[in-house]
């Protein structure tokens, strides 16, 4: 496994040699950048590294008090593979030549010339193996035909100015920081996961152990709080919760029950029906519950979360009769999955029901008792057999 670990790192520390270097040769050329000049002519020349023309829009062309109007159509293509900007364009035309309207530059007349710069806000640089486009309503002699256009830019050359020394220099001294953060990254990362899981191992275990310890009084309800929670935990998945809520719904599903810590245990294993009384004080574990996490911080919201589990979604639960979506979600969520539990085992005032019946109550009692929201994902997750029990058919 060390050895695993230091290969994965040697190969990690000669990438990232590599891509230093790479980086260092890209900041040389990006500060080593020189102004280069060239005529074009209209038609474009596959060798230059700028390709340029300006021609007349075929189907926008007429004639007015003895001008011709038309409109101009300009490109210019980047050939490189380099940015190139401050880019200026200048076209000679006649003397009483004149613009009417333009568009993707700045133009100025003056002497003869039409002088065309990149518009302040787009169009300043020009991307490798990129085009702009800029045009025109020029209104000029009718024999005017435009021959000279020039195009000035600056491109960014291939030419380094650090030498092989310095590359060499600097590219291990950049390498050398980077080894020394990434290894102490490294250990520092596998530490906190090792504490990490040891912390939630150890906070599982506990809460499990506490939770056995509660439903140890009655052999009905063992393992009822560990199995909600995988109903719990696996509903939030579904719903497209993140794993930290998934986790917290686990874990506070696992102490939902704490309250009836302060049943009577002939309340809790009693064969038959609750008298009124009896079923005041068994409904009063969930205020209890709530009573005994309200100091719990680490799990966000669970005292309220299990104080109102046994809220109703039309209203008619308790201790605080929540209706719909005021009743917490994690509440809802463990609501469901609280009566799933109670309905697929046995119970000391009844057996276990059947796949079909437990289907019927939980479709029976969508949108009354459940969240609507909640039943098909239950439903799916026991056609499915994601929740771990035996259903009698």
């Amino acid at each position: 496994m060390k050895n695993n670990f230091l290969s994965k790192l040697f190969i990690v520390f000669i990438t990232l040699f590599f891509l230093c270097c790479a980086g260092l040769a890209i900041l040389a050329i990006s500060f080593s950048s020189v102004q280069t000049s060239q005529t074009l002519k209209l038609e474009e020349d596959p060798k230059n590294e700028v390709q340029g023309s300006v021609t007349i829009h075929p189907e926008k062309q007429w004639m007015q008090n003895r001008e011709k109007g038309a409109q101009y159509d300009g490109v210019l293509k980047n050939n490189t593979p380099s940015e190139i900007s401050k880019w200026k364009v200048t076209i000679v035309i006649p003397p009483k030549a004149r613009i009417d309207s333009s568009w993707n530059g700045e133009y100025t007349v003056e002497d003869g010339k039409i002088t065309i710069l990149p518009p302040p806000d787009y169009n300043q640089v020009i991307p490798p193996r990129g085009n702009i486009t800029f045009g025109f309503i020029l209104y000029s002699p009718p024999n005017f035909k435009m021959k000279d256009v020039t195009v000035e830019y600056y491109i960014t050359k291939k030419v380094t100015e650090l030498t092989s020394f310095k590359m060499f220099y600097y590219s291990a001294l950049v390498l050398l920081i980077i080894i020394f953060i990434y290894t102490i990254f490294m250990f520092k990362l596998r530490s906190l996961q090792k504490k990490h899981e040891y912390d939630r191992q150890f906070i599982e275990q506990t809460l499990k152990l506490f939770a056995n310890t509660i439903e140890a009084k009655d052999v009905y309800t063992r393992g009822h709080s560990v199995r909600v929670s995988i109903y719990t935990k696996e509903i939030a998945k579904r719903l497209g919760l993140s794993e930290e809520d998934q986790m917290n719904i686990y874990y506070i599903s696992l102490l939902h029950d704490v309250g009836k810590i302060g049943i009577r245990d002939s309340i809790l294993t009693k064969p038959g029906k609750l008298d009124a009384d009896e079923y005041a004080i068994m409904k009063s574990h969930v205020i209890k519950s709530g009573e005994i996490l309200s100091d719990f911080v680490s799990l966000p919201g669970a005292s309220e979360i299990v104080r109102h589990h046994h809220e109703r979604y039309d209203g008619n639960g308790y201790p605080d009769r929540l209706e719909g979506d005021c009743i917490p979600l994690f509440s809802r969520i463990i609501c469901i999955a609280d009566s799933f539990d109670a309905m697929t085992s046995d119970r000391c005032y009844r057996k276990q029901l059947s796949k079909e019946e437990v289907i019927e109550e939980l479709k029976k009692n969508s949108g009354t008792q459940f969240d609507p929201q909640l039943v098909p994902i239950l439903l799916d997750m026991i056609e499915c057999g994601v929740a771990p029990v035996e259903l009698k058919n």
